[in-house]
């Protein structure tokens, strides 16, 4: 092992060493909540990308930048106040920074470009933040009822819906927390940037797809809702998990459906 090599091994334990507190609480939440179990597949997949594209990061000649060490000193902050109890997404996005901090330090800007991907990719790993996540639960709650409704009325089944709750011939749904479509969101977004890596060379297809991922999430979120009103056996249990994957897949396939419509528009309004 050279010098080089060294000193990045020990860099990464370091880092992992300084934020195993906050890295041991990404993974319970991982574990925990439903809406971040996508978060196991972020670091093997970042992982992946990073050794996929070794032979480019070997061709990068170092330019040590001491700007790094600027964002060590953020990321430092940022733990600190997690600790104290700002909470873990703080942390979250110091261990993020310190990452960045420390490629800046040893590699420079052209490591900092060339691993921005990754970078950006860890995000979807990040746990959610309390405020947003409160503020945004209770609005996509009533619009997946909302949808939900208009996909069983233009379907000619009758439904009344009271808020966020549906009822369905006498069958009353309710539209709870869970059901809000966080899930869908989070995780269709990061398959459509990793989807749109690997089949498309045009980086701003990854935020294309991203874009298309949000209103194709929630409007799979309404459409499992309106299944759950439609048939009472989807609401719970195997056939309710069974559905979910079923609605998702069908997600995915949407998406390479859009990446073909941007690439038909892109090819008839290029110059």
């Amino acid at each position: 092992m050279s010098v080089r090599q060294g000193v990045i091994v020990l860099t990464a334990v370091a880092l992992v060493s300084c934020y195993a507190p906050t890295l041991r609480g990404m993974v319970e939440q991982w574990s925990s909540d439903e809406d971040m179990s996508h978060g196991f597949l972020v670091p093997i997949v970042i992982l992946w990308i990073v050794w996929r594209e070794r032979e480019r990061w070997r061709t990068l000649q170092p330019e040590p930048n001491a700007w790094g060490f600027a964002l060590l000193a953020s990321a430092a902050g940022l733990q600190f106040a997690g600790v104290l109890g700002v909470g873990l997404f703080a942390g979250s996005v110091g261990f993020l920074l310190s990452i960045a901090g420390a490629v800046l330090c040893l590699g420079g800007f052209p490591w900092l470009r060339a691993l921005a991907f990754p970078l950006v990719l860890a995000v979807f790993m990040l746990p959610k933040l309390a405020v947003v996540y409160n503020q945004v639960t209770l609005p996509l709650q009533l619009l997946a009822s909302r949808i939900a409704a208009g996909i069983l009325t233009f379907a000619g089944i009758g439904v009344i819906r009271e808020g966020n709750i549906l009822d369905v011939g006498g069958h009353r749904v309710a539209v709870v927390e869970a059901c809000n479509g966080i899930r869908y969101l989070l995780s269709l977004g990061f398959m459509a940037v990793v989807f749109a890596y690997l089949s498309d060379s045009k980086p701003w297809m990854r935020l294309a797809l991203l874009g298309a991922a949000v209103p194709i999430a929630i409007v799979a979120n309404g459409a499992r809702v309106a299944a759950a009103g439609w048939l009472p056996s989807l609401e719970a249990g195997v056939p309710h998990a069974v559905a979910g994957w079923f609605i998702f897949v069908l997600c995915l396939v949407t998406l390479m459906l859009f990446r073909r419509l941007f690439n038909r528009v892109y090819v008839y309004y290029r110059p």
